[in-house]
């Protein structure tokens, strides 16, 4: 069995102390550094985030997308108000039908769930700038009762 002499225990003590300083420095540099990028992404978000949405709002995905709502939900908005007509008039003709009562009001609650929609479109920030110029600004929920 060999033991080590005085000299060689310090030398391997010192040895130890200097990797364990090592490894400490290190721990503390990740520790900074890590920091040090944790708070330039939290200072940054602000304006990353609003380059974020600007770059997402001008994609041709969502140009194409916005188009095809308005588009859509108008052309639903249109043919709801002519199911009105049907439903009213049918309502009237027939005031004591329950089932024709319920649908014209089943009717004007979902065109009146389609201006929201619209108008809410019309106010998205990804999508606002995308209604064709030919449809309008906003819709008005009183048209969608006969009443």
């Amino acid at each position: 069995m060999t033991f080590l002499n005085r000299e060689e225990r310090r030398e391997a003590r010192s040895a130890g102390w200097y990797t364990l300083r090592w490894f400490i420095a290190i721990l503390i540099a990740a520790l900074v550094v890590g920091g040090g990028l944790w708070w330039l992404n939290v200072a940054t978000s602000g304006i990353r985030g609003q380059g974020d949405g600007v770059v997402q709002r001008n994609s041709a995905e969502n140009w194409l997308d916005a188009q095809a709502r308005f588009e859509n939900n108008y052309a639903e908005y249109e043919s709801t108000l002519v199911r009105i007509d049907v439903a009213y008039n049918a309502h009237i003709a027939s005031p004591d039908d329950k089932t024709l009562e319920q649908t014209y009001l089943g009717t004007v609650g979902y065109c009146t769930g389609l201006v929201a929609d619209y108008n809410a479109d019309a106010r998205d920030f990804l999508r606002e700038d995308f209604r064709a110029a030919d449809l309008p600004a906003s819709l008005d929920a009183s048209t969608c009762t006969k009443e």
